[in-house]
Parts: structure tokens; sequence; C-alpha cells
């Protein structure tokens, strides 16, 4: 059932991206930042978030699981098109539109032999990577479809575990859907690396296709992000008054902040420092690139997987020693992250100013001169490492099954409680729970010129 889900979403991810790249290079400005916008707001939005939002609805269609299943599964495509739009739109076609209108102009073969050829030419590599991409992010999905009430093989093997399942057990289980997420990991590797990574040109859109897209993209945000929202502020109104008298989740709360903090770092690091090294000399850089491609390959298992792996490796006597300490989960969240960091520091590469900041070198040390450099290269880097420290933040599947005993992370505790239903002083938590990263780069942007250097 999840396989079959998984490849539909996929199908339909791809679909739509096609007409959702136009708007993402549109020739004008506002518009392809409003497409950007609203594209990336769903996939970033904290998965517990939307799962917990809509769990009340989805129970009450627990009678009906064919539309429950349904709604989870437009979830999934609302929230895992963006992946099929972004690498679309940096795997563009090597043939334009034009040149294969030509070619079917001057050509007799039949529909079939020119799809081979735009297969072998390499237009399809794009899209058959983004499908990967899509069905692998679909595929290991936990949090929604736990609090949704779906079946999963995720959900099965998580609440399997958690009952005492044996560990040996459980890595027997998860054996079928690996050789699946590596066919999926094995697949998008090869169609990428066969792919020039560039920005696709502006382009001017049809009427109907940007209708479609702009429909979708309202779509998208609305019921991923803005009702759910909507849904969970409204609930805390009443709640923060209760949550004030008896802060509860300081500790979960500090918890899930540490963890976040070393498992960005370490992914940030890995992405910044080894991709700078895999371009020095030859053997280095053949022994970097080996290790990246190796760390990717193995962040894309997800969570549940990587975690059920990593635990069983600590359960070994010569690394028995980390198992009660926060080193698994950092390690195991900095792997699912690594894969993230890799695209966040390249499209930070494709978008550099490189005249501009070898300008601002020439300028002297200055304030002025610091400023541009933040504006120009900082600033980036910044916002890329916000976004992993958000993202492991809310991480609930490493979390449960790694996190050292006594240093709970924030996550499980609301999963726990999520259970229950929606509450007024449940919903507040949440809030509490999602402002606490905002609060901390707030602070950090706030006090930028301290620390962000030249």
């Amino acid at each position: 059932m999840t396989l079959l889900r998984s490849v539909i979403v996929a199908m339909l991810a791809v679909a739509v991206a096609l007409p959702l790249r136009t708007l993402m290079a549109d020739r004008c400005q506002h518009v392809r930042r409003g497409a950007w916008i609203l594209l990336l707001a769903p996939y970033f939005t904290p998965v517990l978030l939307t799962g917990y939002a809509y769990a009340n609805f989805s129970l009450s269609l627990i009678h009906h699981p064919v539309f429950n299943t349904m709604f989870y599964s437009a979830l999934l495509w609302w929230k895992f098109t963006p992946l099929a739009a972004v690498v679309l739109y940096f795997t563009p076609s090597p043939i334009s539109p034009e040149a294969i209108h030509c070619r079917r102009l001057n050509s007799k073969n039949s529909k079939i032999a020119e799809w081979i050829f735009l297969i072998r030419a390499g237009c399809a590599g794009g899209a058959i990577a983004a499908f990967a991409i899509v069905f692998l992010c679909a595929f290991s999905e936990f949090e929604m479809a736990s609090l949704m009430v779906v079946k999963s093989w995720t959900v099965s093997l998580f609440d399997a575990h958690a009952g005492g399942l044996a560990l040996s057990e459980s890595l027997r289980r998860s054996l079928g859907p690996f050789l699946y997420e590596a066919t999926a990991i094995a697949t998008a590797f090869v169609m990428l690396g066969r792919q020039k990574i560039i920005p696709a040109q502006q382009i001017e859109a049809g009427k109907w296709s940007r209708w479609f897209a702009w429909s979708y993209l309202l779509a998208a945000f609305i019921f991923v992000l803005a009702i759910p929202a909507a849904m969970i502020f409204w609930g805390a109104i009443r709640g923060f008054e209760l949550l004030a008298q008896n802060f509860v989740l300081s500790r979960e709360i500090l918890a899930s902040l540490l963890f976040a903090a070393g498992a960005s770092t370490f992914a940030g690091l890995l992405a910044f420092w080894f991709g700078a090294i895999a371009r020095g000399r030859k053997i280095i850089s053949v022994f970097c690139k080996t290790f990246l491609i190796a760390a990717v390959f193995i962040g894309l298992f997800g969570p549940l997987v990587l975690s059920l792996t990593v635990l069983a490796a600590i359960q070994m006597p010569v690394l028995i020693l980390f198992r009660d300490t926060p080193l698994p989960l950092i390690f195991t969240l900095g792997l699912v992250l690594f894969p993230m960091a890799l695209v966040l520091r390249r499209v930070l590469e494709l978008t550099r100013p490189q005249s501009a900041l070898h300008l601002v070198a020439l300028m002297e040390k200055s304030s002025a001169a610091r400023e541009l450099t933040w504006r120009l290269s900082t600033s980036g880097k910044f916002w890329t490492m916000a976004i992993l420290f958000v993202w492991a933040f809310w991480d609930l599947t490493a979390s449960a099954i790694l996190a050292p005993v006594g240093m709970t992370p924030v996550t499980v505790r609301l999963y726990n409680l999520m259970h229950y239903g929606q509450i007024a002083t449940l919903s507040a938590m949440t809030c509490a729970a999602f402002a606490a990263p905002v609060i901390v780069f707030l602070l950090a942007l706030g006090t930028r010129r301290w620390w962000a250097t030249r």
C-alpha cells in the first residue's frame, strides 16, 4: 500500500512540477519571488504541525479509511512536490523545446522512437531524478501517517519497535523497504550525475499553465501551512494562560535546541568544509568526493532505517560507551541533514555574485565592507544553517529512538501527548515549541554585527 501510494504521489509531483518551473523562472522578479515563497513554505512546514492539526479530522474519517488515505496522500503531494520542482529547475533539458519541435517536424519516427531519443539525450534525467527523490520522501514519511492513523510500513515498524520488538527483528522487517529506498537513491544519483546542475533560464509561461501553477501553489500553502497554523494558534489562545502558570517544556525544548545545534553544525561542516577540500589536491579530492557520496547515500535512507542501524551499532562492545550519550542522535541527524546541506551549498554557489565579492574584498576593512559581505555571502550561509537547525529541531523519528535518558526532545513529548487529541494547553505547547528556534535565530540575527566577521 505504501509503495503504490508513494509511486502515485511521485508521478503527480513530477507532472505538477513542470508548470511550476515556469513560474520559478519567470521573467518578472516579483512573480519568481512569490512563486518560490509559496512553493517552499509547505515543504519547510514541520510535519508534526500539519499532522496534529488534521488529527481530529482524520479520526472523524476513521470509518472511511479510503478518504482518510486520499487526504493524507494529497498532503504528501502538496508537501513534497517542491522537491520535484527544484530538481527540474536546476536540471533543465539539454535540448530546448524549440529544437525538439523542429526535430518532430522533420522526423518521420513514431512517438515511441522520439521518446527513446529524448531519454537517451538526457531530456528525462531531471524528471526521473525528481520522481525518485519524491518517492523516497513519501515512502519514508512517518509523523503525519502516525497522527492521521494511516497504514504505512513506517508506522507499523516504529510502533512495533516502541512496543518491545527485538532490534534484530526490527532490522529484518526494514530490509524490504531498505531495498526500495536504495533503488530510489541509486536512480537519483545516476540521473543527477548525468545532468548539468544549472538554474533554468527565464521563460514565459502560457496562460493556462500559469493559472494552474498559481492554483496549486495557493492550495498547497493553505492546506499544509495556513489552515494548520490557524487551527493550532486558535486553540492555543485559550491555553497560553494555563501554560504560563506551569511551563513544563523548558527541559525538552533546551534538549531539542542542543541536539539541533550539534546536528546542524555537523552537517554544515561536512557540506562546506569537505566540499571545499574536495576541490584541492587530486588524491585528497577523490577521497573527499567518495566520502561525500557515501554520506549522502546513507543520509537519504531517512531517519527510521538509519536510526535503527545506529541503534544496533552502538550495542557493539566497541561503541557501547556512546549508547547513553547525545552523540548517536547528533550523528544520525547530521547524516539525515547532510543531503539537504549539500543542496543548499550548491544553490549558494550557483547564486554567488563572484564579481561583487571580489570588489568587496578589495575594499578597506570597515563596517560598510562587512555589511556588503554579509549581504552577498555570509547571510546565505546563515540562513542555510537556520534551515538545517529548524529541520533538526523538529525531527521526531531519530529523536524518539536515539535520545539518551533524561534528555527527551520536545517533539517526542508533544508526539506522545498528541495521541490524546487536540486540547488548548497542548496547542499552546506546540506554539511555544515552534517559537523557540525562531527566537534563537532572531537573537543571532540581531547580534550579527558582533559575530559576522569579514
